[in-house]
């Protein structure tokens, strides 16, 4: 039988039990923290973790590996007003709420992995956010281990780390990507243990194969000129891929990230190549949502660190509309997949007629002997004639649409900013009739690594990544001059259509387009037979080609074999951009054979000469004509050099063009040469 009495002192203990520990939670945190011990064991973990910091191995360059540190999942982040704020998050709108992201290996058309789809959460004012949102708030907490920078601070760099931990780490939960992007490994067969399978911070945990196809470790990472400026992933500590779209467009902030989200779409199936959009995908969609209630999809293609972009093309016809490529003429710029292997494209609008007439007389007009027109040469290194290249070539490095291009090209490739160092100068040709040149890489061969440039793009090495040609002159069907790819076909062709080599020969003979103009059995009837039978592009004026040398993982393309076909009729003039996955010899950063290099400076030979030149520019105050003088790169406005100004020092090349201007009007002109120190005066 219970006691009344007792019962009621019980029920007064208890109340005053709760009443004590709601007010002991209210004021706790003026005096001790709730979570006060969960700190200190985790201030002790992080401690007993950093300890063993020096056993991770050095990065390949000046750039430190920071200290390891695992930080707990934070329900709110401290950065979340900002964050609002920067991807124009309001009640009704997180941008990446209903979308998901779909991640590609750098050059690859069909994904690797994809998002998974979650319950959306709230914060506490109701607002939904997206599982992205909060794995990218995370990340913000603990990039750069814990130090705050304001989120509208973040370079791309700072993104790249962000975005990469996201998509494979996430909230130390759950990663964004199903199996926390497993299946997007690396494609390539390691050739030793990968330093992040030995990292004491990463013992025994579970860490997702993606990290080592961003980081493709010390051995096979390329190292770029803004290597230091990499943001190793939080807690990861490996290199981070960075991201761009299908166009190529490197996404460098999280406002851009957001845009891209918004307009994204909903796939809509499968369906015919003549119902497809020239995005790939199929049918209509409006206002994001197909007629299933679909989640929108954001394709991201995920570049390795101190790597460069490839288009990703899936069929023949597929095209790429590229908005941001601005052009003279402000046409739409977009390319039309050719082959996929090799990757060939057309280019369309990239230059205009205006432009290719320019380029042509200015290589006609040069006078330089390192830059006029002359017979062909070929080889990594000094003027080699090559009997079966018998076209004439000059270089443009250093004019007005030279240069335009050049930024053109790179702005198609992917690239967010122009270097120098990674492209040749703008090389023109010249083929008359009969002219041409047999099948060959672009790409630089050094197998045997006598040169002190390291070519061995597999590795750390750089080579010549991609090329653009430029057409300028009209050649009809039959005059010859086209570009051939020998391992590639003819757009469209059935297999059961396609012409073998003998057979071709054999139909030109018969033919006898040839017979007084080309010896039987020679090279150059070869060239016309494979012209007629494998992938050939025809010139016509303003035509822009691009294909690709290497492969994604930096391998040479033996595919990309291409040659110049006989002129037949006419002459024909075209230009070609080499561009480099890294710096290319002579510049610095250029990687090297580092034996090669001691073997020569034991014999006392002379190292490779550094391209760049040193020149300064002084106003000596002697011509009164001189008082409000500018100094100018080409037409390009580069510091004022009146009376009173300081001396202008810059770095240079050869064949670089400085103009001093007073009131608009150039008075005076100056050509880098070959001296490494330059000093010129007004």
């Amino acid at each position: 039988m219970s006691l009344p009495g007792k019962g009621v002192g019980v029920a007064k203990t208890g109340a005053i039990c709760i009443v004590a520990y709601l007010v002991g939670v209210a004021l706790s945190h003026y005096f001790l923290p709730i979570d006060f011990l969960t700190s200190k064991l985790h201030h002790a973990k992080q401690h007993n973790t950093i300890s063993h910091d020096a056993s991770i191995p050095a990065a390949p360059t000046p750039a430190v590996v920071p200290a390891a540190t695992i930080s707990i999942p934070e329900k709110r982040s401290q950065h979340e007003p900002s964050y609002k704020s920067i991807v124009n998050f309001d009640t009704h709108n997180d941008p990446f709420h209903g979308v998901d992201m779909v991640v590609h290996r750098n050059g690859e058309p069909d994904p690797c992995s994809r998002q998974h789809v979650e319950i959306e959460e709230t914060d506490n004012a109701g607002t939904a956010l997206s599982s992205t949102s909060r794995a990218l708030l995370h990340a913000a907490n603990v990039l750069r281990e814990g130090k705050n920078k304001p989120l509208d601070m973040y370079t791309k760099y700072d993104l790249d780390a962000a975005l990469t931990h996201a998509l494979v780490w996430g909230t130390g939960e759950k990663s964004l990507l199903q199996g926390q992007g497993y299946s997007c490994a690396p494609t390539w067969e390691e050739e030793k243990k990968h330093y992040m399978d030995t990292a004491p911070h990463l013992k025994n945990k579970r860490m997702s194969s993606m990290v080592k196809f961003c980081d493709m470790g010390f051995d096979k990472t390329p190292i770029q000129l803004d290597h230091e400026k990499l943001i190793r992933v939080p807690e990861l500590l490996s290199l981070p891929c960075h991201f761009h779209t299908r166009e190529g467009l490197r996404i460098t902030s999280l406002e851009q990230l957001a845009q891209l989200s918004r307009d994204a779409k909903v796939p809509a199936g499968e369906c015919t190549e003549e119902e497809r959009n020239v995005d790939g995908t199929c049918g209509t969609v409006e206002n994001g949502n197909d007629s299933t209630g679909g989640r929108k999809e954001l394709h991201l293609y995920a570049v390795q660190a101190g790597r460069q972009f490839l288009f990703a093309p899936k069929y023949v016809g597929e095209i790429f509309e590229l908005p941001h490529v601005k052009v003279p003429q402000n046409l739409p710029v977009w390319l039309e997949v050719m082959s996929l292997s090799p990757r060939v494209f057309d280019v369309f609008n990239f230059f205009d007629r205006e432009e290719s007439a320019a380029i042509v007389d200015k290589a006609l007009k040069e006078t330089s002997d390192t830059h006029r027109i002359k017979r062909s040469s070929t080889g990594a290194k000094g003027y080699n004639v090559n009997s079966q290249r018998t076209s004439e070539n000059g270089f443009d490095t250093h004019g007005k649409q030279a240069q335009a291009v050049k930024r053109r090209c790179m702005n198609i490739l992917g690239f967010d900013e122009y270097e120098e160092s990674l492209t040749d100068g703008l090389q023109v040709l010249r083929y008359n009739k009969t002219t041409a040149y047999i099948p060959h890489l672009d790409w630089i061969d050094d197998y045997g690594k006598q040169q002190e440039h390291n070519f061995d793009t597999k590795h750390v090495g750089s080579n010549r990544f991609a090329t653009i040609l430029l057409y300028m002159s009209d050649l009809e069907e039959g005059d010859g001059g086209e570009t051939v790819f020998s391992d590639g076909w003819p757009p469209g062709q059935a297999e059961e259509d396609r012409v073998h080599f003998n057979d071709a020969r054999a139909a030109l003979r018969e033919s006898g387009d040839v017979e007084n103009l080309l010896k039987r059995d020679s090279w150059e009837e070869s060239m016309v037979a494979r012209c007629r039978s494998r992938l050939a592009v025809r010139p016509h004026s303003s035509r822009a080609v691009l294909f690709y040398s290497q492969n994604p993982d930096g391998t040479p393309d033996s595919h990309s074999m291409h040659g110049g076909c006989p002129v037949i009729s006419g002459e024909k003039w075209a230009a070609n951009l080499w561009v480099w996955n890294a710096p290319r010899g002579g510049f610095p950063g250029s990687p090297k054979n580092q034996e090669v290099v001691n073997r020569n400076k034991a014999a006392g030979n002379s190292p490779e000469n550094n391209l760049q030149k040193k020149a300064s520019f002084t106003n000596t105050k002697s011509d009164e004509g001189m008082k409000n003088a500018k100094l100018y790169f080409q037409d390009t406005l580069w510091g004022v050099l009146g009376f009173g100004d300081p001396i202008l020092n810059v770095n240079t090349y050869e064949g670089h063009q400085w103009n001093v201007k007073v009131d608009e009007k150039t008075v005076k002109t100056f050509v880098i040469d070959k001296r490494p120190t330059q000093p010129y005066t007004i």
